[in-house]
Protein backbone atom coordinates (compact mmCIF):
# COMPACT_ATOMS: atom_id res chain seq x y z
CA UNK A 1 0.00 0.00 0.00
CA UNK A 2 3.03 2.40 0.50
CA UNK A 3 4.39 2.05 -2.76
CA UNK A 4 1.14 2.94 -3.96
CA UNK A 5 0.41 5.49 -2.40
CA UNK A 6 4.18 6.81 -3.34
CA UNK A 7 3.38 6.35 -6.82
CA UNK A 8 0.02 8.35 -6.58
CA UNK A 9 2.00 11.06 -5.02
CA UNK A 10 4.52 11.24 -8.03
CA UNK A 11 1.79 10.48 -10.93
CA UNK A 12 -0.99 12.21 -9.49
CA UNK A 13 -2.36 13.41 -12.92
CA UNK A 14 -1.95 9.80 -14.68
CA UNK A 15 -4.54 9.14 -11.48
CA UNK A 16 -6.76 11.72 -12.38
CA UNK A 17 -6.77 11.33 -15.95
CA UNK A 18 -7.67 7.65 -15.84
CA UNK A 19 -9.96 8.51 -12.65
CA UNK A 20 -11.72 11.47 -15.43
CA UNK A 21 -11.97 9.12 -18.39
CA UNK A 22 -13.80 6.30 -16.87
CA UNK A 23 -16.43 8.91 -14.87
CA UNK A 24 -16.94 10.29 -18.71
CA UNK A 25 -17.64 6.92 -20.24
CA UNK A 26 -19.96 5.59 -17.38
CA UNK A 27 -22.03 9.59 -17.61
CA UNK A 28 -22.16 8.97 -21.58
CA UNK A 29 -23.11 5.38 -20.92
CA UNK A 30 -26.16 5.88 -18.22
CA UNK A 31 -27.33 9.48 -20.08
CA UNK A 32 -27.75 8.03 -23.35
CA UNK A 33 -28.89 4.06 -22.91
CA UNK A 34 -30.55 4.49 -20.06
CA UNK A 35 -32.93 6.50 -21.96
CA UNK A 36 -33.34 3.59 -24.11
CA UNK A 37 -33.95 1.56 -20.74
CA UNK A 38 -36.40 3.73 -19.57
CA UNK A 39 -38.49 3.96 -23.06
CA UNK A 40 -41.96 2.57 -22.86
CA UNK A 41 -41.30 -0.41 -25.39
CA UNK A 42 -37.95 -1.89 -25.18
CA UNK A 43 -38.29 -2.49 -29.27
CA UNK A 44 -38.54 1.82 -29.88
CA UNK A 45 -35.40 2.68 -27.53
CA UNK A 46 -34.70 4.93 -30.77
CA UNK A 47 -37.49 7.36 -28.85
CA UNK A 48 -34.55 8.72 -27.09
CA UNK A 49 -32.89 10.07 -29.99
CA UNK A 50 -36.39 11.90 -31.41
CA UNK A 51 -35.36 15.03 -29.83
CA UNK A 52 -31.86 15.48 -30.01
CA UNK A 53 -29.69 14.22 -27.64
CA UNK A 54 -28.49 17.65 -26.45
CA UNK A 55 -31.71 19.47 -27.30
CA UNK A 56 -31.09 22.04 -29.71
CA UNK A 57 -27.57 22.08 -29.76
CA UNK A 58 -27.68 18.39 -31.23
CA UNK A 59 -27.56 19.62 -35.10
CA UNK A 60 -24.61 22.16 -34.23
CA UNK A 61 -22.33 19.60 -32.24
CA UNK A 62 -23.05 16.93 -34.91
CA UNK A 63 -22.01 18.84 -37.87
CA UNK A 64 -18.53 19.59 -36.18
CA UNK A 65 -17.26 16.71 -37.73
CA UNK A 66 -17.58 16.53 -41.73
CA UNK A 67 -18.54 13.40 -43.78
CA UNK A 68 -18.56 12.41 -47.13
CA UNK A 69 -22.05 11.65 -48.47
CA UNK A 70 -21.32 8.13 -49.27
CA UNK A 71 -20.60 7.33 -45.20
CA UNK A 72 -24.00 9.49 -44.42
CA UNK A 73 -25.80 7.14 -46.49
CA UNK A 74 -23.71 3.91 -44.76
CA UNK A 75 -24.42 5.38 -41.92
CA UNK A 76 -28.19 6.14 -42.32
CA UNK A 77 -28.72 2.45 -43.52
CA UNK A 78 -26.81 1.42 -40.53
CA UNK A 79 -29.41 3.36 -38.60
CA UNK A 80 -32.30 1.97 -39.94
CA UNK A 81 -31.11 -2.29 -39.54
CA UNK A 82 -30.47 -1.00 -36.08
CA UNK A 83 -34.23 0.09 -35.32
CA UNK A 84 -33.48 3.79 -35.11
CA UNK A 85 -36.11 5.37 -37.20
CA UNK A 86 -36.51 8.76 -35.42
CA UNK A 87 -35.57 12.18 -37.16
CA UNK A 88 -33.01 12.73 -34.68
CA UNK A 89 -31.06 9.63 -34.41
CA UNK A 90 -28.59 10.51 -36.80
CA UNK A 91 -27.61 13.53 -35.42
CA UNK A 92 -27.94 12.68 -31.68
CA UNK A 93 -25.15 9.85 -32.36
CA UNK A 94 -23.03 11.97 -34.06
CA UNK A 95 -23.23 14.89 -31.65
CA UNK A 96 -22.34 12.18 -28.74
CA UNK A 97 -19.63 11.52 -30.82
CA UNK A 98 -18.20 14.91 -30.82
CA UNK A 99 -19.12 15.65 -27.17
CA UNK A 100 -16.72 12.61 -25.92
CA UNK A 101 -14.07 13.23 -27.95
CA UNK A 102 -13.85 16.80 -26.93
CA UNK A 103 -13.94 16.00 -23.36
CA UNK A 104 -11.31 13.54 -23.97
CA UNK A 105 -8.84 15.81 -25.42
CA UNK A 106 -9.83 18.41 -23.09
CA UNK A 107 -8.51 16.10 -20.10
CA UNK A 108 -5.69 14.80 -22.08
CA UNK A 109 -4.41 18.60 -22.59
CA UNK A 110 -5.39 19.39 -18.91
CA UNK A 111 -2.87 16.17 -17.97
CA UNK A 112 -0.34 17.17 -20.07
CA UNK A 113 -0.39 21.03 -18.84
CA UNK A 114 0.33 19.49 -15.06
CA UNK A 115 2.53 16.60 -15.72
CA UNK A 116 6.43 16.90 -15.77
CA UNK A 117 7.93 18.07 -18.53
CA UNK A 118 9.66 14.87 -19.09
CA UNK A 119 6.00 13.26 -19.97
CA UNK A 120 4.04 15.97 -21.34
CA UNK A 121 4.51 14.48 -24.69
CA UNK A 122 3.85 10.92 -23.53
CA UNK A 123 0.52 12.06 -21.71
CA UNK A 124 -0.68 13.67 -24.60
CA UNK A 125 0.00 11.27 -27.26
CA UNK A 126 -1.68 8.94 -24.56
CA UNK A 127 -4.83 11.78 -24.40
CA UNK A 128 -5.14 11.60 -28.22
CA UNK A 129 -5.04 7.56 -28.60
CA UNK A 130 -8.07 7.43 -26.21
CA UNK A 131 -9.93 10.48 -27.43
CA UNK A 132 -9.61 8.72 -30.92
CA UNK A 133 -11.51 5.58 -29.28
CA UNK A 134 -14.01 6.93 -27.29
CA UNK A 135 -15.17 8.78 -30.96
CA UNK A 136 -15.38 5.00 -32.06
CA UNK A 137 -17.59 4.00 -29.37
CA UNK A 138 -21.55 5.61 -30.49
CA UNK A 139 -20.94 4.06 -33.90
CA UNK A 140 -19.61 0.49 -32.12
CA UNK A 141 -23.33 0.64 -30.11
CA UNK A 142 -25.31 1.51 -33.37
CA UNK A 143 -23.25 -1.89 -34.97
CA UNK A 144 -23.91 -3.82 -32.62
CA UNK A 145 -27.62 -2.82 -31.54
CA UNK A 146 -28.26 -3.32 -35.43
CA UNK A 147 -26.45 -7.04 -35.13
CA UNK A 148 -28.48 -7.93 -32.29
CA UNK A 149 -31.67 -7.09 -33.27
CA UNK A 150 -31.14 -8.44 -37.45
CA UNK A 151 -30.26 -12.04 -35.56
CA UNK A 152 -33.35 -11.46 -33.48
CA UNK A 153 -35.25 -10.86 -36.45
CA UNK A 154 -34.10 -14.23 -38.63
CA UNK A 155 -34.64 -16.03 -34.92
CA UNK A 156 -38.10 -14.94 -35.45
CA UNK A 157 -38.96 -15.51 -38.95
CA UNK A 158 -40.01 -18.83 -39.12
CA UNK A 159 -42.51 -18.42 -35.84
CA UNK A 160 -43.91 -15.56 -37.39
CA UNK A 161 -44.43 -17.33 -40.68
CA UNK A 162 -46.26 -20.34 -38.80
CA UNK A 163 -48.53 -17.70 -36.58
CA UNK A 164 -49.18 -15.83 -40.29
CA UNK A 165 -50.64 -19.53 -42.04
CA UNK A 166 -52.43 -20.06 -39.40
CA UNK A 167 -54.48 -16.65 -39.65
CA UNK A 168 -54.41 -17.18 -43.47
CA UNK A 169 -56.01 -20.55 -42.60
CA UNK A 170 -58.30 -19.06 -40.44
CA UNK A 171 -59.65 -16.34 -43.11
CA UNK A 172 -58.40 -13.55 -41.57
CA UNK A 173 -57.12 -10.71 -44.25
CA UNK A 174 -53.51 -9.73 -44.77
CA UNK A 175 -53.67 -6.56 -42.41
CA UNK A 176 -55.06 -8.20 -40.19
CA UNK A 177 -52.80 -11.51 -39.53
CA UNK A 178 -50.13 -9.15 -39.46
CA UNK A 179 -51.60 -7.38 -36.66
CA UNK A 180 -52.58 -10.52 -34.67
CA UNK A 181 -49.54 -11.62 -35.19
CA UNK A 182 -47.57 -8.40 -34.44
CA UNK A 183 -49.36 -8.69 -31.14
CA UNK A 184 -48.53 -11.79 -29.61
CA UNK A 185 -44.91 -12.37 -31.16
CA UNK A 186 -43.80 -11.15 -27.77
CA UNK A 187 -40.85 -13.45 -27.58
CA UNK A 188 -39.26 -11.48 -30.59
CA UNK A 189 -40.28 -7.64 -29.67
CA UNK A 190 -38.01 -5.72 -32.74
CA UNK A 191 -39.68 -8.24 -35.57
CA UNK A 192 -43.19 -7.39 -33.51
CA UNK A 193 -42.06 -3.65 -34.12
CA UNK A 194 -41.52 -3.97 -37.95
CA UNK A 195 -44.68 -6.30 -38.29
CA UNK A 196 -46.51 -2.77 -36.91
CA UNK A 197 -44.37 0.03 -39.39
CA UNK A 198 -45.55 -2.85 -42.67
CA UNK A 199 -49.34 -3.02 -41.09
CA UNK A 200 -49.76 0.95 -40.90
CA UNK A 201 -47.25 1.44 -44.12
CA UNK A 202 -50.11 -0.83 -45.85
CA UNK A 203 -53.07 0.96 -44.28
CA UNK A 204 -51.98 4.51 -45.82
CA UNK A 205 -50.71 3.08 -48.92
CA UNK A 206 -49.96 -0.24 -50.43
CA UNK A 207 -49.11 -3.49 -49.19
CA UNK A 208 -46.33 -4.26 -51.86
CA UNK A 209 -44.95 -0.58 -51.05
CA UNK A 210 -44.92 -1.91 -47.58
CA UNK A 211 -43.20 -5.46 -48.18
CA UNK A 212 -40.51 -3.78 -50.41
CA UNK A 213 -39.92 -1.05 -47.50
CA UNK A 214 -40.01 -3.94 -44.95
CA UNK A 215 -37.14 -5.88 -47.04
CA UNK A 216 -35.09 -2.59 -47.19
CA UNK A 217 -35.04 -2.21 -43.38
CA UNK A 218 -34.32 -5.40 -42.43
CA UNK A 219 -32.06 -6.10 -45.63
CA UNK A 220 -31.62 -10.21 -45.03
CA UNK A 221 -32.13 -12.74 -47.71
CA UNK A 222 -34.95 -14.69 -45.60
CA UNK A 223 -37.01 -11.08 -44.87
CA UNK A 224 -36.94 -10.06 -49.38
CA UNK A 225 -37.99 -14.10 -49.54
CA UNK A 226 -40.79 -13.35 -46.84
CA UNK A 227 -41.82 -10.00 -49.05
CA UNK A 228 -41.81 -11.75 -52.23
CA UNK A 229 -43.92 -14.37 -50.86
CA UNK A 230 -46.72 -12.17 -49.44
CA UNK A 231 -46.06 -10.04 -52.48
CA UNK A 232 -46.93 -12.75 -54.90
CA UNK A 233 -49.92 -13.91 -53.10
CA UNK A 234 -51.36 -10.44 -52.51
CA UNK A 235 -51.39 -10.43 -56.74
CA UNK A 236 -52.17 -13.15 -57.24
CA UNK A 237 -54.76 -14.19 -54.94
CA UNK A 238 -53.36 -17.36 -54.26
CA UNK A 239 -53.49 -19.57 -51.00
CA UNK A 240 -50.33 -18.66 -48.80
CA UNK A 241 -51.04 -20.91 -45.59
CA UNK A 242 -49.19 -24.03 -47.22
CA UNK A 243 -46.16 -21.84 -48.87
CA UNK A 244 -45.50 -19.91 -45.71
CA UNK A 245 -45.37 -23.58 -43.80
CA UNK A 246 -42.82 -24.61 -46.04
CA UNK A 247 -40.94 -21.73 -46.11
CA UNK A 248 -40.62 -21.77 -42.33
CA UNK A 249 -39.42 -25.13 -42.17
CA UNK A 250 -36.63 -24.24 -44.77
CA UNK A 251 -35.29 -21.06 -42.62
CA UNK A 252 -35.00 -23.54 -39.63
CA UNK A 253 -33.51 -26.71 -41.67
CA UNK A 254 -31.14 -23.28 -42.80
CA UNK A 255 -30.65 -21.83 -39.09
CA UNK A 256 -29.48 -25.89 -38.00
CA UNK A 257 -27.08 -26.27 -41.03
CA UNK A 258 -25.57 -22.75 -39.69
CA UNK A 259 -25.44 -23.92 -36.26
CA UNK A 260 -23.74 -27.17 -37.91
CA UNK A 261 -21.35 -25.07 -39.46
CA UNK A 262 -20.84 -23.25 -36.62
CA UNK A 263 -20.38 -26.15 -34.13
CA UNK A 264 -18.24 -27.80 -36.92
CA UNK A 265 -15.58 -24.45 -36.72
CA UNK A 266 -15.32 -24.27 -33.60
CA UNK A 267 -12.00 -26.76 -32.88
CA UNK A 268 -10.50 -24.62 -35.93
CA UNK A 269 -10.82 -21.66 -34.00
CA UNK A 270 -9.80 -22.84 -30.57
CA UNK A 271 -6.32 -24.06 -32.42
CA UNK A 272 -5.21 -20.31 -32.89
CA UNK A 273 -5.09 -19.70 -29.15
CA UNK A 274 -3.91 -23.02 -28.52
CA UNK A 275 -1.01 -22.54 -31.03
CA UNK A 276 -0.32 -18.89 -29.55
CA UNK A 277 -0.62 -20.54 -25.80
CA UNK A 278 1.95 -23.46 -26.61
CA UNK A 279 4.61 -22.64 -29.44
CA UNK A 280 6.59 -20.49 -27.03
CA UNK A 281 6.96 -23.30 -24.51
CA UNK A 282 7.87 -25.62 -27.76
CA UNK A 283 9.61 -23.03 -29.55
CA UNK A 284 11.88 -22.77 -25.73
CA UNK A 285 12.10 -26.23 -25.86
CA UNK A 286 13.56 -27.17 -28.76
CA UNK A 287 15.67 -24.39 -29.69
CA UNK A 288 17.55 -23.52 -25.96
CA UNK A 289 20.21 -26.63 -27.18
CA UNK A 290 20.68 -25.31 -30.56
CA UNK A 291 21.17 -21.97 -29.61
CA UNK A 292 23.39 -22.89 -26.69
CA UNK A 293 25.37 -24.93 -29.22
CA UNK A 294 25.35 -21.38 -30.95
CA UNK A 295 26.65 -19.28 -28.25
CA UNK A 296 29.50 -21.82 -26.92
CA UNK A 297 30.61 -21.93 -30.73
CA UNK A 298 30.55 -18.24 -30.89
CA UNK A 299 32.42 -18.18 -27.46
CA UNK A 300 35.21 -20.73 -28.41
CA UNK A 301 36.16 -18.17 -31.40
CA UNK A 302 36.35 -15.04 -29.49
CA UNK A 303 39.37 -15.38 -28.74
CA UNK A 304 39.32 -17.99 -25.55
CA UNK A 305 41.02 -20.90 -27.19
CA UNK A 306 38.22 -23.42 -25.27
CA UNK A 307 34.85 -23.75 -25.69
CA UNK A 308 32.66 -23.61 -22.44
CA UNK A 309 31.93 -27.65 -22.85
CA UNK A 310 35.50 -28.20 -22.82
CA UNK A 311 36.06 -26.61 -19.84
CA UNK A 312 33.57 -27.94 -18.06
CA UNK A 313 35.13 -31.31 -18.97
CA UNK A 314 38.77 -30.13 -17.42
CA UNK A 315 36.37 -29.34 -14.49
CA UNK A 316 35.21 -32.72 -13.65
CA UNK A 317 38.85 -34.44 -14.43
CA UNK A 318 40.52 -32.63 -11.69
CA UNK A 319 42.21 -33.83 -9.03
CA UNK A 320 39.85 -35.20 -6.23
CA UNK A 321 40.54 -36.53 -2.55
CA UNK A 322 38.70 -39.61 -1.30
CA UNK A 323 38.60 -41.58 1.92
CA UNK A 324 37.74 -45.25 1.05
CA UNK A 325 37.86 -47.74 4.05
CA UNK A 326 39.91 -45.50 6.01
CA UNK A 327 42.54 -45.09 3.05
CA UNK A 328 43.33 -41.92 1.22
CA UNK A 329 43.08 -42.02 -2.42
CA UNK A 330 44.54 -39.28 -4.83
CA UNK A 331 43.91 -38.93 -8.36
CA UNK A 332 41.99 -37.18 -11.07
CA UNK A 333 38.20 -38.73 -11.65
CA UNK A 334 39.28 -41.13 -14.80
CA UNK A 335 41.81 -42.40 -12.85
CA UNK A 336 39.59 -42.56 -9.80
CA UNK A 337 37.21 -44.47 -12.75
CA UNK A 338 39.46 -47.08 -13.63
CA UNK A 339 40.66 -47.43 -10.70
CA UNK A 340 37.12 -48.71 -9.07
CA UNK A 341 36.70 -50.94 -12.54
CA UNK A 342 40.22 -52.68 -11.75
CA UNK A 343 39.04 -53.35 -8.19
CA UNK A 344 35.63 -54.54 -8.90
CA UNK A 345 36.97 -57.11 -11.74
Amino acid sequence: MQIIWLWLQNNWWIAALVLGLVLLVLIIVRFVFGRGRQAKEPAKAEDAFRDGIFGGLTPALAGVIPESRQEAEDFSQLLRRAGLYSPGARSSIYAIRFVVMALALILALTAALLAPAEQSYIVLIGGLLIAAALSVTPRLYVYFRQAHRVREIRNGLADMMDMLSMCFSGGLPVLASLDHVARNLTSFPALASELQIMKRQAEVGSLSRALNDFASRVDIPEARQLANLLGHGDQLGTQLSQPLQEQADHFRATRKQVATLKANRTPVILTIPLFFCFAPAALILFMTPTVYTWLDYLDSRSGSGESQLVRQIEELEQDVNLQVGGYEVAGSTDDLRFRGLSEDQ
